[in-house]
């Protein structure tokens, strides 16, 4: 948990403070969000941060060799969850695919 005086997410991302609950780890956690959120929910997430997915890269690169502070982790977690709906929006344009296994079923060593 942040601490009090922590932002959330870096402040040139604060719009994004919506979408914290898609900042999640580990993969599993990503994929039962996935799962559990509605078509909806799903098209929301992804039509406010992918357009802000090279932004979010190039500042997320200014960490690639030191620690990255919570704000930006959390802004990473964001990224990863974007693809993870990512083909349900671009590709399916649904959230079930047919003849595709449950994601569920996969076992996670996390």
């Amino acid at each position: 948990m942040p601490a009090i005086d922590e932002p959330s997410l870096p402040e040139e991302f604060s719009d994004l403070q919506p979408y914290l609950e898609w900042a999640l780890e580990p993969e599993r956690a990503r994929t039962e969000m996935r799962v559990a959120s509605s078509m909806v929910e799903i098209r929301d997430f992804y039509d406010t941060v992918q357009p802000r997915l090279e932004a979010m890269i190039r500042y997320l690169e200014d960490f690639r060799d030191d620690p990255m502070p919570a704000p930006a982790h959390r802004l990473y977690l964001i990224s990863l969850s974007l693809v993870e709906v990512a083909n349900l929006v671009e590709l399916y344009k649904r959230r079930e695919v047919f003849e595709g296994c449950d994601p569920l079923r996969y076992a996670s060593d996390q």
